[in-house]
């Protein structure tokens, strides 16, 4: 399945590369900025949570590839689309210009948000999609400290298959097989989860960020 993936990812960066200039007007890119307003002075109305405003008509309607977010410290929805791509590594923008990296469908970073993920290397986390699991999956994370000095933490991580689901995304249903990612370091121990279709795309995520930033919820809601 390894190939598969490869040549999906290349596909994905083409059609990204074609898409740039179509950003502002992407309407789930909008829903994104309405969720992540700031409230100007006297304002009191709350944002909305761009879960309130989704729906298959809306993201029939977007023009390029697009995710929902859940920040799930807060209970937060927002959406983000594509805006670059640098060998491999895929960065997506929220409204308010917030940040993903994502690699093969895998957060490999986060800018914006405050305590961020600066890297991460999950290449053996991607090879235990197509071997069915692993036992002894290596992922190092890099996090930027206050002083401007990159902490990095190695994790050994086992990925295990724990099943199949069938999601329904916005009316689309989508088969995928179930992967946790658990993962063992001092203290920060934390457990992932992926849902991948037959394809390779991880259709949807639950990832760990940093310790403060806590989890993000993430689903391809387009192709």
């Amino acid at each position: 399945m390894q190939p598969l993936r490869k040549t999906l990812a290349a596909l994905a960066l083409t059609v990204l590369a074609a898409c740039g200039n179509q950003q502002e007007s992407n309407t789930l890119l909008v829903a994104g900025q309405a969720a992540f307003d700031v409230l100007r002075p006297g304002g009191r109305t709350p944002p909305p949570d761009a879960r309130q405003v989704l729906s298959p008509a809306l993201i029939a309607q977007s023009d390029t590839s697009a995710l929902l977010v859940v920040q799930l410290d807060q209970n937060q929805g927002f959406t983000v689309i594509p805006e670059a791509a640098n060998r491999g590594t895929v960065q997506w923008r929220s409204g308010d210009d917030r940040g993903l990296l994502r690699r093969d469908g895998i957060i490999v970073g986060t800018r914006g948000f405050g305590h961020d993920l600066y890297t991460a290397d999950v290449a053996a986390l991607d090879a235990a999609f197509d071997a069915g699991g692993a036992a002894d999956a290596l992922r190092v994370n890099r996090f930027l400290t206050p002083e401007g000095k990159i902490d990095t933490v190695d994790m050994i991580c086992a990925v295990r298959l724990t099943g199949t689901e069938t999601l329904n995304i916005y009316g689309k249903l989508k088969r995928t097989r179930v992967f946790e990612e658990d993962c063992r370091a001092g203290g920060g121990d934390f457990v992932n989860r992926y849902w991948v279709e037959a394809n390779g795309t991880v259709r949807k995520s639950i990832e760990r960020i940093s310790p403060e930033l806590g989890a993000f919820e993430i689903t391809r809601l387009t192709e």
